[in-house]
């Protein structure tokens, strides 16, 4: 399972409840990728790591090592809830194909978290975490190209996790 979402939508929080609801590992890619790239010396890249000139190829290495940890994670648990925003894999296309792949056997269900911009521009404020003032405001997306189940990220966890879980056809509901 994937959860998807903008920076501040709720994606490592609903993805931290979905893991400990299922049994499953947790993966996000912030957790994974950030502390190494956070370590890299000021100026390195030619600014943040979130705006450098080389963004695309940080944003591949990136996922390429959560895909890279998802292979392992679901050859040994079976399963993993991966946590990130997905941008490029929501469009559908080669990532979308390749972050389908690295779920093997697992399948791929991917939630969506969607909501009203102030609200995540608000909880990106409470946060004060050092990316999010790096973070340039993204144009609105199109709406994901690929099957989603999709959630308001207005709700409760509670309430997003119960939603996911009957969208998978298990016992708990909203």
């Amino acid at each position: 399972m994937a959860v998807a979402g903008v920076a501040g939508s709720g994606k490592s929080t609903l993805g931290r409840a979905l893991a400990t609801a299922l049994g499953a590992p947790l993966l996000d890619l912030d957790s994974m990728t950030n502390p190494l790239l956070d370590r890299l010396p000021p100026g390195a890249l030619g600014g943040h790591w979130l705006v450098s000139p080389h963004g695309a190829a940080i944003r591949d290495g990136r996922y390429a090592a959560l895909r890279a940890v998802t292979r392992d994670t679901v050859a040994t648990a079976g399963r993993a809830v991966l946590v990130a925003p997905f941008t490029a894999e929501l469009r559908g296309g080669e990532p979308w194909d390749l972050l389908r792949r690295a779920a093997g056997a697992a399948g791929l269900r991917v939630v969506h978290i969607d909501g009203d911009a102030d609200l995540f521009a608000a909880r990106r404020a409470v946060r004060a975490e050092e990316r999010d003032r790096h973070r340039i405001a993204p144009p609105p997306a199109p709406p994901p190209a690929v099957p989603v189940v999709t959630v308001d990220g207005a709700l409760t966890t509670d309430q997003q996790v119960g939603l996911v879980l009957g969208a998978l056809g298990l016992s708990r509901s909203p």
